[in-house]
């Protein structure tokens, strides 16, 4: 990648034309079948503490004990009750493994079975047929887009689709960047909104570093490139959401800028080098960049889990740069597990230590005081302690919430079992443990982000929640209709259905008609997952339609399907026209709805 010549120091520069600058220890292993307590960060040092003074509690010697040269020490954090998402939590993982170990104890389910976002799926492909993979997993399985009548090496032009390089302006060049003060906390306040509450991977304090960073020189360093990353990806969020498209390229001069850290960024082995690796994954699935957002996921991966690895031979570390390195972990998991949903991408292996990382503590990250940095305020906008705001109790049970789903998605969602002749069939007990398994993982779910699922039959609507609540009923209708799934196949290969096979194909059907309002909503308010959020939406509606053209699950296809159908035709296409490969889908599916 090219980088940009040099301003100043020799770094590019952003001027603002306001230069005023604003001045735990790690969760119990997800396999635990208890909740665990969590530490705090000890205030003071006993110093300070004897001296009645501030403290800025900067590991290992606070600022002060530093300068005088005087032994800094902090007592031993206090350890604090486990909170009740913490309870929660533990409690959907302690039904998870009873049941997996039930799965897994079962003698038709004793082969290795290929998981959503699996390491060793690439290994099980060439074992199984493609029966066992899920709607949102198939577009890499060229059989089954003949069965579909799609073009078999669709996904191959996909690929081909999105590894053209993107265009940038010309980074050879010395340019000076100005920008206004407002612009800068607009792009802030952006990143909170619509960003953070996905992927909360900053520290608390960031909104100064933000502020201190983007006034002054920016010397290539990972501190610089993370400022920058946050002001495009806020100012393209804010620009999406404003616009429903991605033309004014206001983002574009600072993720130009961010670039010409990225030597940097690679080279160095710290937190903030990972973070900066996440926020260029994500300003690529903003542009609705898949592949390019995988490759960044994917260094991102190799640094977290050297440096998680790194922390288990450190006596005494920072406890909140380790809570911060475990958000990451898990950002980065849930990143990598989306991004390799439709595509055969490489994996980076970071499943192998989901059971030895603790569980993300999200409730003393960064937040960003709204109301004080709105474009009217006369200072810059400060960080607002997360543990005091009732959101913050929201983006924690949704992204424990989360990892809970995707780790239940790793490890078996196949209801499918080998024959004594070794012939791979639907395994209809299987699938009902399996929604057992799910329907335990809502009942467990905080009421802060539980969502309905009730839905009105006549217009398809679904009681309003917030973006955070329906990406997790996107999840749970997904699922169940991978769950469903092989039974619907086994349908089509077979030409007959009845008894037990026939309801399981019309729960299938119920599943696909309950997701089609979320997925589509989600498309709309979740900036990050859009592309792979309408490739869900392809996959789904075409193997739902060729199901229902299969003569024997033709009488149980009902109104609302076809409904549900037509119902796509809604998502955003300003949007889809931005990303050719989403075009080529939709013009598939578009053929598809034309003929029947």
């Amino acid at each position: 990648m090219q980088q940009e010549a040099l301003q100043g120091f020799g770094s590019p520069r952003i001027c603002t034309d306001n230069p005023r600058r604003s001045p735990s220890q790690p969760l119990s292993p997800r396999s635990s079948s208890r909740a665990k307590t969590r530490t705090r960060n000890a205030i003071a040092c006993d110093t300070c503490r004897s001296r009645r003074t501030k403290c800025d509690s900067r590991r290992p010697s606070c600022s002060y004990c530093r300068s005088r040269g005087i032994d800094c020490h902090y007592q031993p954090a206090v350890e604090a009750p486990a909170s009740r998402f913490e309870v929660e939590l533990a409690a959907i993982n302690q039904r998870l493994d009873h049941l997996t170990n039930l799965l897994s104890s079962s003698p038709s389910h004793s082969y290795p079975h290929a998981s959503h976002g699996s390491a060793n799926s690439d290994d099980t492909r060439e074992q199984f047929s493609d029966q066992e993979n899920t709607p949102f997993k198939l577009l890499s399985t060229r059989r089954m887009m003949g069965v579909l009548g799609l073009e078999e090496d669709i996904a191959d032009e996909l690929v081909r689709m999105e590894r053209k390089p993107l265009a940038l302006n010309n980074p050879g060049s010395s340019r000076l960047y100005i920008v206004q003060h407002q612009q800068a906390v607009c792009a802030l306040a952006a990143f909170s909104e619509h960003i953070h509450i996905w992927y909360p991977i900053l520290g608390t304090g960031f909104s100064e570093q933000y502020f201190r960073i983007i006034s002054g020189p920016l010397i290539p360093s990972p501190e610089s490139c993370l400022v920058l990353l946050v002001a495009a990806i806020g100012l393209l969020a804010q620009e999406t959401v404003q616009n429903s498209g991605l033309n004014g390229r206001a983002d574009s001069s600072y993720f130009e800028a961010a670039l010409a850290s990225l030597p940097t960024v690679i080279s160095d082995c710290g937190l903030t080098s990972v973070q900066c690796l996440v926020l260029f994954s994500i300003y690529y699935c903003c542009r609705l960049r898949p592949c390019q957002a995988h490759d960044y996921s994917l260094i991102a991966s190799f640094k977290v889990q050297n440096l998680l690895k790194g922390f288990d031979s450190i006596e005494r570390e920072d406890s909140e740069t380790r809570a911060q390195a475990i958000r990451a972990y898990w950002a980065v998991l849930l990143l990598e597990s989306e991004l390799c949903a439709q595509f055969d991408l490489a994996k980076s292996g970071i499943w192998s230590l989901d059971e030895h990382v603790g569980l993300p503590d999200c409730r003393n990250t960064w937040q960003f005081d709204i109301d004080a940095g709105s474009p009217l305020a006369a200072i810059s906008p400060a960080s607002v302690p997360s543990t005091t705001s009732a959101s913050t109790d929201k983006v924690q049970s949704y992204f424990l919430a989360e990892t809970s789903m995707r780790r239940m998605l790793h490890r078996c969602n196949t209801a499918i079992k080998r024959n004594i002749n070794g012939k791979i069939i639907y395994a209809p007990g299987i699938a009902l443990e399996l929604e057992l398994q799910l329907d335990e993982w809502y009942n467990y779910l905080p009421e802060v982000v539980r969502f309905h699922t009730y839905l009105n039959p006549t217009t398809l609507e679904v009681p309003p929640v917030c973006p955070l609540s329906n990406f997790l009923r996107v999840q749970y209708y997904c699922c169940k209709t991978a769950i469903y799934w092989p039974a619907v196949y086994q349908a089509i290969e077979d030409g007959a259905a009845n008894g037990q096979l026939l309801d399981h194909c019309r729960r299938f059907f119920d599943s696909y008609i309950q997701l089609m309002p979320s997925i589509i909503a989600a498309f709309q308010g979740c900036i990050v997952n859009r592309w792979t959020l309408f490739a869900s939406i392809f996959m789904n509606s075409m193997a739902t339609m060729k199901a229902v053209s299969t003569t024997c699950l033709a009488a149980i296809g009902s109104p609302q399907l076809y409904q549900c159908f037509a119902s796509v035709r809604n998502v955003d296409q300003r949007i889809i026209e931005m990303s050719p490969s989403l075009a080529l889908l939709r013009n598939a599916m578009e053929k598809k709805l034309a003929v029947g």
